[in-house]
């Protein structure tokens, strides 16, 4: 190792919510980094949650997430519950101290969402709501539309 370089640590992340979405974009993605340790997985039912905990290499496995988050040491947490339980799982989350991916949309009620934001922001944590569209070149050109006025202000 070069001196003056420490060796990076890997961040421990857990998911809250494993089902398709989560199993087919998240994890195979953030298992395939050396800078991301797949710590633990949270779902409702027990051969799923073995087939996923198996499979992806968690350490950890649990039904009930705020056991997870009681028991388990974790950097992150990423929501990919149904929707109707983001603002529970994340919320818990972010009181833990603990940075938030929640999948959109992010809660049900924007009283929710903006309570998240306030929570995150007293934490001093990341609160993400991943949406790639923002990418698209399409996006991006009404973005620079936008900035330059041509809709007006």
């Amino acid at each position: 190792m070069p001196c003056g370089v420490e060796a990076m640590e890997k961040v421990r992340v857990g998911f809250i919510g494993a089902g398709w979405w989560a199993t087919a974009n998240h994890m195979p993605l953030l298992r395939s980094r050396d800078d991301v340790e797949l710590t633990a997985v949270c779902r409702l039912g027990r051969d799923e949650l073995e087939r996923v905990q198996s499979y992806f290499g968690f350490r950890h496995a649990y039904e009930d997430y705020r056991a997870m988050l009681d028991e388990v040491e974790l950097d992150a947490v990423f929501v990919a519950s149904p929707h109707t339980l983001h603002f529970e799982h994340a919320s818990a989350a972010l009181n833990r101290g603990l940075h938030v991916l929640c999948e959109k949309p992010m809660c049900t009620s924007a009283d929710q969402a903006r309570e998240l934001v306030r929570l995150a922001d007293e934490k001093g944590r990341h609160l993400l709501v991943p949406y790639g569209w923002h990418y698209k070149s399409f996006i991006q050109e009404a973005k620079r539309l936008l900035d330059g006025g041509a809709v007006g202000a």
